[in-house]
């Protein structure tokens, strides 16, 4: 016999299943998110072609990506891949997400021929970065995008021999940015910023 106590609703529950508001202002802000990364497209374009010298050319013709989901630890996302190669092996990508509740982010995946090709600049470039909002990746598992300090760590807490060691024992590098939700008025300056600082990890 089904247990009716596991579908009822809170008084709590039952008032936001009645309320279509919440629903209808998510919508807003989710596409505001797609039109702020579209947004986006044109500048990272104009960098990476400022840097096309030192990049793999079949990055420069990839389309931007946007996806979005509702179940990253439970919470919903929007992903902007642009410019990204994704292959099995080889990966070169800069990723921008929204996550709800939680941050903005920017990610630059390393991993295969591209991490080989770029590992030696990137720790050089970390190293004698001195204060910076760059964070490490120290995590196995590629697809996690938190900050908890079981996946980033800053990239300015390592010396120069422990930034190397923590890079070269990894299939994949990921060196990353967070942008608080309070700051979101601020991104059309903060975002270009960000990935200035990424992209010249690459140059």
């Amino acid at each position: 016999m089904q247990d009716t106590t596991k579908i009822m609703l809170s008084p709590q529950e039952l008032e936001i299943v009645k309320d279509t508001s919440w629903v209808l202002t998510k919508q807003q802000i989710i596409k505001k998110i797609y039109d702020l990364f579209h947004s986006q497209v044109p500048l990272l374009s104009k960098l990476f072609e400022r840097a096309k010298e030192t990049l793999p050319a079949p990055l420069l013709s990839t389309v931007p990506k946007i996806s979005r989901g509702e179940n990253y630890r439970n919470l919903p996302y929007v992903i902007l891949d642009y410019p990204a190669l994704f292959d099995k092996e080889n990966i070169f990508a800069l990723r921008t997400m929204f996550w709800w509740g939680n941050f903005f982010s920017i990610t630059l995946h390393l991993s295969g021929r591209y991490k080989e090709l770029y590992q030696a600049n990137i720790i050089e470039l970390l190293a004698n970065s001195g204060k910076t909002d760059l964070n490490i990746c120290l995590n196995d598992k590629a697809w996690e995008h938190h900050f908890e300090p079981s996946n980033y760590v800053p990239a300015n807490s390592f010396s120069s021999e422990e930034l190397t060691m923590q890079i070269h024992t990894r299939s994949f590098l990921k060196v990353a940015v967070k942008i608080s939700l309070n700051q979101w008025n601020e991104l059309e300056t903060l975002l270009p910023e960000e990935y200035k600082k990424l992209v010249q990890l690459v140059s």
